[in-house]
């Protein structure tokens, strides 16, 4: 027998060769789910995904789909050559899609979504919220985590892209003491901001 057809035997009794027999054995499952694993990080790092950095709806959906197709080749429910190759097209797919968007502001709000301002000037804009299924306790919560008493010290607050709310607070005027020094002599104003 010659060298590739021993390797080939090896890689069969390690891996379940490329579309298994059910059931599998536990090593190899095991072994499967290493090689599936350091596949799919290999072909999300050559893809730049920020599937794990900020999520938009695109990447979310990335994300769903390519765990269901990775696990399918794990368990053997498809072949490894095939899982690899599904995963490196839906990543180059989603590069090209957040390229476009990064470079054609309709198609970014097209994939990606836009934001919605939700309070201006210490007022909720009750219609963008309840498109957004915001409630008024969900605002004061957002406030609250900006350290804010509450939502009249807003300024602005927006439901971005990935579904965060983002939270502005009103600039207060300074505070202006007047300190009198001596009699006679010229009072000094302190701004505290």
């Amino acid at each position: 027998m010659n060298s590739w057809a021993q390797l080939g035997d090896w890689l069969e009794w390690i891996f379940g060769g490329d579309v298994p027999v059910d059931p599998m054995r536990l090593h190899q499952v095991m072994a499967r789910a290493v090689l599936v694993y350091l596949a799919g990080l290999t072909v999300i790092r050559l893809g730049k995904s920020r599937s794990v950095g900020r999520m938009t709806p695109i990447d979310v959906l990335l994300g769903f789909v390519l765990g269901s197709l990775l696990s399918r080749g794990i368990t053997g429910h498809a072949s490894i050559s095939g899982t690899v190759a599904s995963s490196a097209a839906l990543i180059a797919t989603h590069w090209m899609l957040t390229w476009l968007a990064c470079r054609s502001h309709w198609f970014g709000d097209l994939v990606k979504g836009r934001a919605h301002l939700i309070v201006a000037n210490g007022h909720p804009i009750v219609e963008n919220m309840l498109h957004h299924h915001i409630s008024s306790h969900d605002l004061e919560e957002y406030a609250r985590n900006k350290g804010l008493e509450d939502v009249s010290k807003v300024w602005l607050a927006y439901k971005e892209r990935n579904g965060e709310v983002s939270v502005l607070a009103k600039r207060e005027p300074p505070r202006v003491l007047e300190v009198a020094v001596e009699p006679g002599v010229q009072t000094v104003r302190i701004s505290l901001e």
